[in-house]
């Protein structure tokens, strides 16, 4: 009956939205777009609901009557305020973060409840396609979602994570926007679609080279200090993106925190990231994932730099908005 039950769902949804797309975009969740089917629990209270009515029915039993009736009641009962938890909640798509290949981009979604009765338990997840299609089976599957509470006359902010594997813009999925309660006996949803992109940068190289020597500066001016020369000048605190060669581990036994190790640089150098000058033999997407730790490693030491791809190049600068103008070209960059 489980196997049954797991292809009745989906099959009854896609039948029902063959002519009933969702509109794109945000969206209040009316009642004519919220559908219903009992769980597997939900099945199995009716069967033991049908049991009793029918002994009372061949043993003629009044109070075996009552309990049958008590029973299906609430059976209903929780139906219609299964149904009722989700209607006329109104969802508003914000936007999405970005992140590198391989992590979780995050896309954030407003939930809206205009009216007076707090809604409970009320499940977000992604509707993605199945990477191995049965044509006899299920074509999409859900992702694992979050779950939120709205107060009465109050919005609640929801964010849903999404795993990537692959650089360039994501569109955000399909929306499955669920609920089971009060009792878990049913369980209503509706679907969203947004209209929202994530971009999703290169994944950057684990253990890359340092970063090329600088050039176009002028050493006598003043004295830096960046990840890479040959000069020990002190350590800063750990921060994400940075090499695993550059951690002080000794220090890091001693306590808790990650520390990095950094060398005297010059100030007045420039470093020129060039897509053409890494080696002929490695892949388009090793050395996106290459530059794409030099321009991190290039922003955590306060380097200027620039970066140099085929068809685009971005001028020598520094801070975080030229390391995102960076990562954003290095994103989309041609394969």
């Amino acid at each position: 009956m489980s196997a049954i039950f797991a292809d009745l769902q989906p099959r009854l949804t896609q039948w029902l939205l063959r002519n009933r797309a969702e509109p794109p975009g945000s969206l209040t969740l009316e009642r004519r777009r919220i559908y219903i089917l009992p769980t597997r629990a939900g099945l199995v209270f009716a069967g033991v609901t049908l049991i009793v009515w029918f002994g009372s029915l061949n043993f003629n039993l009044q109070l075996g009557y009552l309990l049958a009736f008590l029973v299906a009641s609430l059976g209903l009962v929780g139906m219609y305020q299964t149904h009722r938890n989700l209607a006329r909640i109104g969802v508003q798509q914000q936007r999405g973060t970005s992140a590198h290949a391989g992590e979780v981009a995050n896309f954030e979604f407003v939930l809206d409840n205009p009216t007076s009765e707090a809604r409970y338990a009320i499940k977000l997840a992604f509707i993605v396609p199945r990477r191995r299609i049965n044509a006899a089976r299920i074509r999409e599957q859900a992702l694992p979602g979050v779950w939120v509470d709205v107060a009465a006359w109050s919005s609640v902010r929801a964010s849903i994570g999404l795993p990537t594997r692959r650089r360039g813009l994501r569109d955000c999925p399909r929306v499955r926007i669920s609920t089971r309660f009060p009792f878990g006996l049913w369980e209503s949803w509706a679907y969203v679609s947004p209209r929202m992109t994530a971009l999703v940068y290169p994944a950057a190289e684990t253990d890359a080279p340092p970063l090329p020597p600088g050039a176009g500066g002028d050493r006598d001016i003043a004295n830096g200090v960046a990840a890479g020369s040959d000069d020990f000048a002190g350590v800063r605190p750990y921060r994400p993106g940075d090499p695993r060669k550059a951690i002080a581990w000794r220090l890091a036994a001693r306590n808790d925190e990650l520390s990095v190790k950094l060398f005297e640089s010059s100030a007045g150098e420039e470093t020129c990231l060039d897509f053409a000058s890494l080696p002929a033999t490695m892949t388009i997407e090793h050395r996106l994932s290459r530059l794409t730790r030099w321009v991190l490693m290039a922003d955590a030491a306060g380097l200027r730099y620039s970066l140099h791809l085929p068809g685009n190049t971005i001028a020598t600068g520094t801070g975080p908005l030229h390391r995102e103008r960076c990562l954003e070209a290095l994103a989309l960059a041609p394969a």
